[in-house]
């Protein structure tokens, strides 16, 4: 049964909510929010006023990362606007079953859907999504300074379905006091002949982890260590390994008719390389997620970690964290396809919002999802202390509550890394690609497989569920995809 909306009507609202009645002038409010998120404003108001209602309660289904940051900009709509939201908070790897649910059960029980990007393609494809163009042609949102693989993921086979306020391309973070330790440069350069900084390519950045894999009780550079330090730490579990792998095989995972590119020289190095770094991350890798490897970071036990950007800001925010100022931020190191080195820097996560194609009150969902998206109330949000918003758009840079949050240095260079930004597989069947590939990394990992049986094994299985869902369907918007910039590379 689909729900019923909580709604209160009064013909005064208008006045009640009126932005004088706030204490701000029409200026003022323009200038605080800027004319998107305004807009998102005024455009409620009406809305509450030509329907002659006081309140509304819209729900939202909340990444749980986002619970302790969230709510603070609930309540500000809820005061500008009269609309509550009111948020469950998921673990995200269950939020795509839930989402996929409604497919079937279509109960309206969420207003808004806070997941991946990456759930977009299945749930637009069963109708659980309501397209968001007439709204978009009404409110006009503003997506200047935002890369084209961010845009092109806020869209689905020619629709938009969702809006990104996010960064959660894959970067590289380094410790900073041993990489300016002048003992430990010297005796990098005399091992390698290179000098120690940003690795300019994914071997460089495993012949540091070697370099600096060090046991405990060791003393190195002047210094003693007291626990082991591991070379390197990314994300190798199953669910996530496929999240660094674009970043070692360099180009498109199919080719225009959806044959798979993974059983090629290129595709065998690329699992080759992921798989070997292991040996310098920490022995339970294979198991962990974000609350294992951040918490690990922060306690200063590894010299290097591939991790989304927003690792940075935890190193530098958490209380508990020992690489506070002790950071170096990188862009991703380069593969080399060909002769040409190629740097991509996968979109792993990221957070978008979308409207329920069965919510009771769509615009007023959308309304909200574009005042908190817009450039003005975003930069709050990327700089809210408890937040996991990375930056990603040119308006980012030069706000101090960010800069106090990330630093400076840090700003510009994941700009620049999301210059490299692309997207993960944006077409139906995602999640049982990604499977298929998480699963024969883990089985190469571990010593089962070599990588030449592991690429034959991806490939066959990914062939299997390109029929399954209809290759020709899947051609069609993987083409479409292609052309809209999600992936940087061109067919």
């Amino acid at each position: 049964m689909k729900r019923t909306t909580k709604f209160k009507t009064i013909a005064a609202f208008a006045t009640a909510t009126a932005i004088g009645a706030l204490g701000v002038t029409t200026a003022q409010a323009q200038q605080e929010y800027g004319p998107v998120a305004q807009r998102a404003i005024d455009g409620a108001r009406a809305y509450m006023k030509a329907n002659n209602l006081e309140t509304v309660q819209l729900d939202v289904l909340l990444n749980s990362l986002y619970r302790n940051s969230f709510p603070d900009f609930a309540e500000e709509w809820k005061q500008l606007t009269g609309i509550e939201l009111k948020s469950e908070p998921l673990g995200y790897t269950d939020i795509p079953s839930k989402v996929m649910g409604e497919c079937v059960a279509k109960t309206g029980a969420f207003d808004i859907f806070n997941d991946f990007p990456y759930t977009q393609p299945d749930a637009a494809s069963c109708g659980v999504l309501k397209p968001l163009d007439e709204y978009a042609a009404k409110y006009k949102p503003d997506f200047s300074g935002i890369p084209e693989a961010f845009v092109a993921q806020q869209y689905y086979n020619g629709k938009q379905y969702s809006f990104v306020l996010d960064g959660d391309h894959i970067m590289l973070v380094l410790r900073k006091d041993i990489v300016e330790n002048p003992l430990a440069q010297a005796e990098f350069k005399a091992a390698t002949g290179k000098d120690l900084g940003c690795p300019a390519t994914m071997a460089d950045w495993e012949e540091q982890a070697k370099f600096f894999h060090t046991k405990a009780g060791e003393t190195r550079w002047g210094i003693t260590f007291e626990q082991p330090l591991y070379g390197a730490m990314g994300y190798r579990s199953v669910n996530f390994s496929h999240r660094h792998f674009p970043a070692y095989f360099g180009g498109l995972l199919f080719d225009a008719d959806m044959n798979p590119q993974i059983n090629t020289p290129q595709g065998i190095a690329a699992i080759k390389a992921l798989a070997s770094i292991v040996q310098y991350m920490p022995e339970d890798i294979q198991g962990w997620g974000t609350p294992q490897i951040y918490p690990f970071w922060g306690s200063g036990q590894a010299y290097s970690v591939m991790s989304f950007p927003s690792i940075f800001g935890f190193g530098n925010a958490n209380p508990d964290s020992k690489v506070k100022g002790k950071q170096l931020p990188c862009v991703i190191p380069a593969t080399t396809v060909g002769d040409e080195p190629v740097r991509r820097a996968a979109e792993a996560a990221g957070t978008s919002y979308m409207v329920s194609a069965y919510s009771d009150q769509p615009e007023l969902a959308y309304l909200f999802i574009q005042w908190l998206t817009s450039p003005s109330v975003g930069n709050r949000a990327i700089a809210h202390p408890k937040g996991f918003w990375d930056p990603f758009r040119t308006q980012n840079l030069g706000d101090a509550g960010i800069e106090a949050k990330f630093s400076k240095e840090f700003l510009e260079e994941t700009l620049e890394n999301a210059e490299f930004t692309t997207s993960l597989l944006y077409i139906e069947g995602h999640y049982e690609y990604m499977k298929i590939l998480d699963n024969n990394l883990a089985e190469v990992m571990n010593g089962n497989k070599t990588a030449e049986q592991a690429a034959a094994d991806i490939e066959e299985g990914w062939n299997e569920v390109t029929e399954d869902i209809g290759r020709d369907n899947q051609i069609d918007v993987w083409r479409k995809g292609v052309d809209a910039g999600l992936y940087v590379d061109k067919l």
